[in-house]
């Protein structure tokens, strides 16, 4: 019979810094968290060590950190209803784009549906 490793449950398993996930922290609030609005996505899922999966939250930072590492390599196309033009004719994305986008870049976009957290 082998023990399981000591692992915090509101560490990152991968960073280790806090998760700050509201679904599974300590904090008796149970509102809405950031990690509903996101697509964690499989190829940083299968980061985390076998030992650990399914014991703690992947922190913002690490999935924000893998979309940016991902769309670095992978330019994204557009799609009808990613974006509009305003009335002074600047190309504003929207809140459908940003989440399949899967993460904020910290630029102010108008629609962004992710609270930076830098």
């Amino acid at each position: 019979m082998t023990s399981q490793p000591q692992h915090d449950a509101f560490e990152c398993p991968l960073c280790g810094k806090p998760s700050h996930c509201q679904l599974c922290g300590a904090a008796p609030h149970k509102g809405p968290c950031w990690c509903t609005t996101v697509r964690i996505p499989d190829g940083l899922l299968a980061r985390v060590p076998l030992e650990l999966r399914n014991r703690a939250c992947i922190c913002q930072a690490c999935v924000t950190a893998f979309w940016q590492e991902q769309s670095d390599t992978q330019p994204q196309a557009f799609r009808r209803g990613d974006f509009y033009f305003d009335q002074n004719g600047l190309m504003v994305f929207t809140v459908a784009y940003h989440l399949r986008r899967g993460h904020c870049c910290g630029s102010g976009c108008r629609h962004c549906p992710y609270q930076s957290k830098e």
